[in-house]
């Protein structure tokens, strides 16, 4: 533990720097940054945080770097802010599949308008987006996906030193390059009812040709809800299978990114 009160100038301003990174890792980053997660307790949060790392990443030469570059703070302390808010977004690209992997899920179920707040986006979702967003959690729980999160933000401080005031513009092009192969694993994790819910589609428009008397505008839509519950639960391990995949990736991927930096 450190003595905040017998630091330097150069090492508060040290201080200030960690603090800005961790602050915007965890207002930016998944489980962390949630709304129902008071503002105090992020603060508080981060500053826990920042005093357990100063020591060993408050080095003597990054304390001279620090005092020879005093007059480039504001670029420094940019370019704090801007690795703390990237690097926690690319936590939350995991969710951010899950979440339409659930959109395609609800539009193709019928239950699209069935709308709902989503605690961990901080947005309206619908009740299948908030079921695989809340499974997804749970396994991001239960494999310690948060404590790959503060291992990485730790590590960062290797890869990435403080008090540097430049970074590798190449990287943040390279995370929008990732960012597809993260939404055509959530296509791949709604195929089993998207594909399910187009052949009860057509189906259902076959037997309207064969029995014209059926109402199919209010059948087709019980029936196409009803199976596709059931194609959920019957397909659940695979689910958690194909969600335990996308946070290993999730993993890969961001710490490849923290060392690109």
């Amino acid at each position: 533990m450190i003595n905040i009160s017998q630091l330097n100038e150069i090492q508060v301003l040290a201080f200030g720097l960690i603090l800005l990174r961790m602050t915007a890792f965890v207002m930016s980053s998944a489980i962390f940054s949630s709304p129902t997660i008071s503002v105090a307790v992020k603060v508080l949060f981060s500053v826990v945080l920042t005093i357990l790392v100063f020591k060993p990443v408050a080095t003597n030469m990054v304390i001279a770097r620090l005092s020879e570059n005093e007059s480039q703070l504001i670029l420094m302390a940019g370019t704090e802010l801007l690795i703390g808010l990237v690097l926690g977004f690319f936590t939350r690209i995991f969710f951010f599949a899950l979440s339409m992997a659930g959109e395609i899920v609800s539009v193709s179920t019928g239950l699209g308008q069935a709308q709902l707040f989503n605690p961990m986006l901080g947005s309206m979702g619908n009740a299948m987006e908030q079921f695989y967003v809340t499974v997804g959690t749970l396994l991001f729980f239960a494999l310690n996906g948060h404590h790959m999160m503060i291992q990485g933000l730790v590590q960062s401080f290797t890869t990435s030193e403080l008090a540097m005031a430049q970074f590798n513009i190449q990287s943040f092009a390279e995370v929008v390059m990732r960012t597809q192969e993260f939404f055509i694993l959530g296509i791949k994790i709604s195929a089993p009812i998207l594909i399910s819910m187009i052949i009860v589609q057509v189906g259902i428009a076959l037997l309207s040709r064969a029995v014209p008397q059926i109402n199919v505008l209010v059948t087709s839509v019980s029936i196409a809800t009803l199976l596709g519950f059931g194609i959920i639960f019957i397909s659940l391990p695979l689910l958690v299978m194909e969600m335990s995949g996308l946070l290993d990736l999730t993993a890969v991927e961001f710490f490849k990114f923290m060392k690109t930096l």
